[in-house]
Formats: structure tokens, sequence, C-alpha cells
């Protein structure tokens, strides 16, 4: 479970009014909005990688900041090393959450093939690799949080994609950042968390 309880993010200043809701087991949220109005800033203080101005985060009654080892979180930005191999990659990724899914399986469901460099490919292919990984590991963790997720990717590949995510949460809680509304449990127009 993840209880956000009157969060209010920022760098310092409020970005937001105090955010509160509570997403169970196998439920999904997402934030969407245009650019620029804090979603980024929402998931990395979801997962811990900025400190919040007030409120708290708790997954599974414990505070966010004690429960790292489960939470997974997929950055907006396509970063990834160039030498290696998609399967390399995404087994890599897998083995630090325990993930038992073959690489070469999640890798199939994205279209990408497991022997190719990361770094020969497209930018839309890095982010399909990187999406191969988050489909292996959600089911391991109790928090996915996949920020701005179908970056770079055809809308029709997000779509089956997304679909795809939904299907392997399981016991675990998603919460995704988009610049349009997708499927999901809940669904919040960010704009409305401006101050």
């Amino acid at each position: 479970m993840l209880e956000v309880r009157d969060l209010v993010i920022g760098y310092g200043k409020p970005l937001t009014r105090p955010i509160s809701f509570r997403l169970g087991s196998g439920e999904a949220a997402v934030f969407y909005g245009p650019n620029g109005v804090g979603k980024s800033t929402l998931a990395k203080t979801l997962a811990t990688l900025l400190r919040q101005i007030s409120g708290s985060v708790f997954v599974d009654g414990i505070p966010n900041v004690k429960a790292r080892d489960k939470i997974f979180f997929l950055p907006e930005t396509v970063d990834v090393p160039e030498r290696v191999k998609a399967v390399e990659y995404v087994e890599a990724l897998a083995s630090f959450y325990g993930a038992g899914d073959s690489a070469e399986d999640v890798l199939e469901i994205v279209g990408v093939p497991g022997e190719l460099l990361l770094g020969k490919m497209s930018q839309g292919m890095k982010r399909l690799v990187q999406l191969a990984a988050a489909l292996a590991v959600i089911p391991k963790v109790k928090l996915a949080i996949l920020d701005d997720p179908y970056v770079s990717v055809a809308p029709e590949k997000a779509a089956e994609i997304h679909s795809e995510v939904l299907k392997r949460i399981g016991g675990s809680v998603l919460v995704v950042t988009a610049r349009v509304p997708l499927k999901a449990h809940l669904q919040f127009d960010f704009l409305n968390f401006r101050p």
C-alpha cells in the first residue's frame, strides 16, 4: 500500500498544495500534465531521491525513506550504459530486485533483440529496454514509480506496453507520470495540485 499524507514538494519553495491519496496493492495512479509542472519532482520525492518540504509518504506502513529497497524508480531520462547488450542490462537490473522473469521474454514483449548493444540503439529503443527491465522488476517491489515512461516511444507501442505493465502490478503499487491521461485506478491532473 502507498499512503501519501499532506505531501508538499518543491526545491525549497513549494511547487504544490498538500497532496493526499492512498493506493492499495495492485492499484495504479497516473499524474498527468504539461512539462514543468512538478510531476518528476513528485516522482523523485516518492522514490526518496528528493526530500519533501512537508508531509509523509508510507509504503506498507513504513516511511518511504526506510523502504527504499522496496521501491523501483524509472527516471524520465533515457540514460543507459553504451557498451552493454540489452539482455545484460535487463538481467543486471532484474537480479538487483530478485526478479525471475527471463530477460529475453520481457525484451520480446517490447520488441528489442537482446544481443544488440545499447550504444547502437536509437533513443526509443533504449527506452524500450528500460521498460523491459521495469516489466521484470515491477512484480518484485512494493512501489514502482515510472516517470514519463513512454517518452521516445511510439503511441501504439506505448499503449501496448502500458497494458502489460498494468497486468504485472500484482501486489505492487504503481505510480506513473505522463503528459496525457493513461489507464489507471486513479488519474490526477497535476495542474490541480499547483498552489
